[in-house]
């Protein structure tokens, strides 16, 4: 896909029309783009680890033995990855094509949305959008391995915006109910969306994918006696610790996925809480409803935080950040861009839209080098304590790299990365800077100033 043919006949962001905005702008966010595609493959270390490894067995075993295992994972995401495994396997091995699936699967999604979308929003904002989705959020070590997050994130979240088009509406929800199934647990998001859209159509039949992703979820795990029967953590100093199941208390486990500092979806998805009911006004009419579309994404990931909540393991187990509300960086990105491109915004919301791009650029920088940073404080020895890293600010994966100072051994590739970035935060926050600069100067003029005049001072 040629993403420079995103821009549309008429821009209806704040700004010129496209046909007085310059095309190299155009041009300049492509190349971002694709330069933050490839820092994906060749800016981090791309394996098969953790729960990949039962999952690449798992379709070694039934394309190698022609049977399914017991494994508690999936087969549904791996299933689609059998072509790289074949031709891994033919070139060296098959983890050497493994391994790259989810990056496929991602740019695959992200060219998806593209298309779906294009002509019916302005082409600035998509660009926006996908920039901010490759190069500022907790992205790069779920496409970087072998996890089922990033299918389940595509499967369902691209599904969604067919279904909101209007066009072969079936094919949306067969993509919603793949990704699901692939990761069991997200069927009550996708149980939320369908009530959503059964309310509002008031048609029942609205009901039968989150039926039949659930059918089949209960199928996989009769055929192969799977699931998390027994599963539970270890008994430390936390005091639900070492509990199986569904058994974290659920008032708890919500204030912790959404505020813990190691964990919390506030920290690691912040463009999420960003409202974006006045930018969407100020957009204009599109060619698809925009906030359907935002307003379904977070059903979603509400639904996550519902069904996870009492989960003894809802921080994801030692993973960089909150794996599984990977799908939250779609919903993020689209309000952050609807954020950037809203000119009528005032100094206030401006300010916190500055900060939450500069967060979410950290983000993206901080997951791609030290997502495997693990502190021994958290981990490794008797006296560890894992907790510190799911509740403590600084042994947060966001913010011990910068306790432990890593800067000082960082590689010529990662300046080149840190410098990718830079450019980034440049190029998405200077027309936003322009107006902050303006409204503190428009502010200070008409309020401040006379204030500070001294006729305003009396004894």
């Amino acid at each position: 896909m040629s993403l420079t043919a995103l821009e549309p006949a008429a821009e209806t962001v704040s700004g010129p029309p496209a046909s007085r905005r310059p095309h190299w702008t155009a041009v300049v966010e492509t190349l971002l783009i694709l330069a933050g595609l490839a820092r994906l493959v060749w800016g981090q270390q791309v394996a098969v680890v953790a729960d990949g490894v039962d999952r690449l067995n798992s379709l070694s075993v039934l394309l190698g033995e022609g049977r399914l295992n017991n494994s508690e994972y999936s087969i549904m995401g791996p299933l689609f990855s059998a072509p790289m495994w074949l031709l891994g396997r033919a070139v060296a091995t098959p983890e050497a094509g493994i391994k790259y699936f989810n990056l496929v699967v991602f740019t695959a999604g992200l060219a998806a949305l593209g298309l779906l979308l294009r002509g019916l929003v302005p082409g600035a904002l998509i660009r926006r959008f996908m920039l901010i989705t490759v190069a500022a959020s907790m992205l790069a070590p779920d496409v970087g391995h072998y996890g089922s997050e990033t299918f389940t994130m595509m499967g369902v979240m691209v599904g969604i915006v067919v279904v909101v088009r209007g066009r072969r509406r079936g094919w949306g929800w067969a993509a919603a109910v793949l990704g699901v199934v692939n990761t069991p647990a997200t069927v009550a998001g996708l149980g939320l969306v369908s009530l959503a859209e059964t309310w509002r159509h008031r048609r029942l039949r609205l009901l039968v994918p989150v039926a039949v992703a659930a059918a089949l979820i209960g199928l996989e795990i009769l055929a192969r006696k799977g699931g998390y029967v027994g599963d539970r953590g270890a008994k430390d100093v936390m005091p639900f610790s070492g509990r199986p199941g569904f058994s974290y208390p659920f008032f708890f486990g919500v204030l912790a996925i959404v505020f813990a500092f190691g964990r919390g979806i506030l920290w690691y998805l912040p463009g999420m809480f960003l409202p974006t009911r006045r930018a969407l006004a100020d957009l204009g009419p599109t060619g698809i409803d925009l906030a359907r579309i935002q307003r379904l994404w977070l059903i979603f990931v509400g639904g996550l935080v519902l069904i996870y909540a009492p989960w003894w393991a809802w921080y994801a187990g030692m993973s960089w950040g909150p794996r599984f509300f990977l799908a939250g960086i779609l919903p993020a990105a689209l309000a952050l861009a609807l954020r950037l491109g809203h000119r009528q915004a005032g100094l206030g919301a401006n300010l916190i839209t500055l900060a939450v791009l500069v967060l979410s650029i950290w983000i993206g920088l901080n997951s791609l080098f030290w997502h495997e940073l693990w502190p021994t404080a958290c981990f490794n020895t008797p006296q560890s304590v894992e907790a510190l890293c799911w509740y403590s600010p600084e042994y947060s994966s966001l913010w011990y790299p910068l306790v432990s100072w890593q800067f000082q051994y960082l590689t010529a590739t990662q300046w080149l990365s840190v410098a990718y970035s830079a450019a980034v935060l440049a190029w998405l926050g200077t027309p936003l800077l322009r107006r902050i600069t303006f409204q503190t100067a428009t502010a200070y003029r008409d309020h401040l100033r006379p204030r500070l005049t001294r006729t305003a001072w009396h004894w």
